[in-house]
């Protein structure tokens, strides 16, 4: 086990089979925090030629996902949110910045930041999350 959980799961996200798809990586962690970059793809596109909002939307569980499992628990989602503020275009990549604002017993909520790699903010999210028990073997799935 390690003793650096943040750490660990900065690698463990890595290897998550969805993560991998998507090409995403973990840049960094700490306790309650998290960023990652998030490849952009021609197959991201919509009708419109810019990043399809599901995309963002995802980035935006992802992060929430990624910064509350530093905490060192095992969490479903409850409720995400996400407001967009500019098109995604397909020639940047995503950079998605993850901090938990409330540490609750059994609820957890985060906030979330979806910036282009140029730092134009794309949207921002929020997310509830339930802890459904200590994380502390190295095998789980999630």
């Amino acid at each position: 086990m390690s003793e650096d959980w943040p750490e660990y799961i900065k690698g463990h996200f890595d290897e998550i089979p969805f993560w991998r798809f998507l090409g995403t990586k973990v840049l960094e962690t700490s306790r309650g925090y998290g960023k990652f970059r998030l490849p952009m793809k021609a197959e991201y596109s919509n009708d419109y030629g810019i990043m399809h909002g599901a995309l963002t939307a995802a980035a935006v569980d992802m992060g929430a996902g990624l910064c509350l499992r530093t905490l060192k628990v095992r969490t479903v989602t409850v409720e995400t949110q996400t407001t967009y503020f500019e098109a995604a275009s397909l020639r940047e990549d995503l950079i998605v910045e993850g901090r938990c604002v409330k540490e609750g017993r059994r609820l957890l909520h985060a906030e979330v930041e979806v910036k282009s790699t140029s730092g134009t903010l794309l949207a921002k999210g929020r997310a509830i999350y339930y802890v459904i028990g200590e994380d502390f073997a190295k095998d789980t799935q999630c």
